[in-house]
């Protein structure tokens, strides 16, 4: 399989395709030109055997011409043709009337008697300057070959006709034939293959230099994608690839300064952030402490005013709560700071924020409870962090969740991971506001209803399981309860 695989990749890259069609290219002109060459080498053979023999009808003329006075098919011009053949067999000689009809035939069989040849190729033939090879039918075969004629009259009237020789030329050779008996065709064979080879060897080395500079252009592209933002290409060729390697250096240069740009405000945003955050804090520490003091002073009757400074309460500790995220989340957005992975006692900490809840869940009427499937599991991750996912989930899942209600904190070991699950019996989401709901600032509508929250707390969640290469998994449904879970990874299982 990985064979294939990697064959499918081969296949699949810019060199093989252009290799590929290379090659099935110079093949299939190879072979296209070797069968016109070989059809070539069969009309130059006729050709030259025509050439070589353009005048034989015209000498042989001069000795059948006083037999053909006693007639066409006399025996003098049978015997007169008979002592031509004798001396070349490989001949077929005819006499043709003027109208081209076959009128004797001095051959052994004796075909081709009466039959009609098209006398249009002999005119040709006997112009001064034909054009060989000249080709006319032969009467013996159903085929055209070349000739030879010369003009002769016939028996005593002196009728005009025509001596056709039939030169019978079987040049056609395949090319098996000719590696066999022709020491040319074979070296000519020798020397197309050789060229062949070398002019495939070039082409796929040529291609193979050229397809090299797209893959390094391929992989820098790759590597500026997987974030090497300072990845450039050197090339000096003012040709396509170098145009296109420079344009990249530019697109990257200008998007590497705007990468820089955003980290430069991204790093002020969160600096504007902790410091109003921390802004925040000093007039809220005085407003809350003036607010003491106002309801240590003031008479327990005055019922007014006792709600008055409630309402002070209430909204200080919501102020307060929001400073105090705002300053969590520019903390955790620092890409660049290291997580300070430790291994702790999940169980432990899972205590810890229950106990730390349960007198508002007490006092909310709520069921809130911690539970394990094993004894002591420990993780590896960021102590601080984890303890600000735990507590925003729980923090979450009690606002969500009506007196009578149940909250649940529970921790199962799986082999590498624990799981880590927050489960409540509240409101529920519907399937439009899960996605969402760990947007920064984005509220429920049972949250703005109950004037809850602050958007913050669940998006804080997330990002720090980012951090952790892990996320953050919702199930829900309205009326029913919620369930938040994630995983961490193991440090020691006893």
């Amino acid at each position: 399989m990985k064979l294939f695989r990697a064959l499918g990749r081969i296949y699949r890259s810019l060199y093989a395709r252009i290799a590929l069609i290379y090659l099935a290219s110079l093949i299939a002109m190879s072979l296209t030109t070797a069968w016109i060459a070989v059809g070539q080498f069969d009309q130059l053979g006729r050709e030259w055997l025509q050439r070589s023999q353009l005048d034989l009808a015209k000498n042989l003329a001069a000795v059948m011409q006083a037999p053909l006075e006693h007639g066409a098919d006399s025996v003098q011009a049978h015997s007169a043709a008979a002592r031509i053949m004798s001396i070349n067999p490989a001949l077929s000689v005819f006499t043709l009337d003027e109208q081209g009809e076959v009128v004797a035939a001095y051959n052994d069989r004796g075909c081709g008697l009466g039959v009609d040849i098209d006398t249009a190729p002999i005119q040709q033939l006997l112009s001064s300057t034909p054009m060989l090879p000249v080709y006319a039918q032969m009467p013996c075969r159903d085929n055209d070959n070349v000739f030879s004629a010369a003009r002769v009259t016939l028996g005593a009237e002196h009728v005009p006709g025509y001596l056709y020789v039939s030169l019978e030329a079987d040049t056609h050779m395949s090319m098996v034939g000719m590696w066999q008996t022709s020491s040319i065709s074979r070296s000519l064979l020798i020397a197309g293959v050789v060229a062949l080879v070398l002019a495939g060897g070039v082409g796929l080395l040529l291609f193979a230099l050229l397809t090299r500079r797209f893959s390094r252009l391929t992989r820098a592209v790759h590597r500026f994608a997987g974030g090497n933002y300072g990845q450039r290409i050197e090339s000096s060729m003012d040709d396509e690839i170098g145009r296109a390697g420079r344009a990249f250096n530019d697109m990257a240069a200008t998007i590497e300064a705007q990468f820089d740009a955003l980290r430069e405000n991204d790093s002020q945003r969160r600096e504007m952030i902790a410091n109003l955050s921390h802004e925040f804090r000093t007039p809220l520490t005085s407003l809350r402490g003036y607010a003491q003091q106002l309801s240590h002073d003031m008479a327990s009757t005055d019922l007014t005013h006792r709600e008055a400074l409630n309402a002070i309460f209430a909204n200080v500790d919501r102020l307060t709560r929001l400073a105090n995220q705002l300053s969590m989340l520019a903390r955790i957005d620092v890409s660049d700071r290291p997580l300070k992975l430790e291994p702790f006692s999940v169980n432990e900490l899972a205590n810890d924020i229950v106990g730390k809840f349960q007198p508002r869940a007490e006092s909310a009427s709520i069921s809130l409870a911690a539970s394990s499937d094993a004894g002591l599991v420990m993780v590896n991750a960021d102590l601080e962090l984890i303890d600000r996912v735990l507590t925003n989930l729980v923090d979450n899942a009690l606002s969500a969740t009506d007196a009578g209600g149940h909250v649940t904190l529970s921790i199962c070991s799986k082999s590498s991971d624990v799981r880590i699950c927050v489960k409540d019996t509240g409101i529920g989401l519907t399937k439009e506001e899960i996605p969402m709901i760990t947007q920064r600032f984005y509220r429920t509508a049972g949250s703005r209803e109950r004037g809850e929250g602050n958007g913050l707390g669940l998006a804080i969640v997330a990002e720090i399981l980012r951090r952790h290469n892990t996320q953050l998994v919702i199930d829900s449904q309205p009326g029913i309860g919620t369930r938040f879970r994630f995983t961490l990874p193991s440090a020691i299982e006893r």
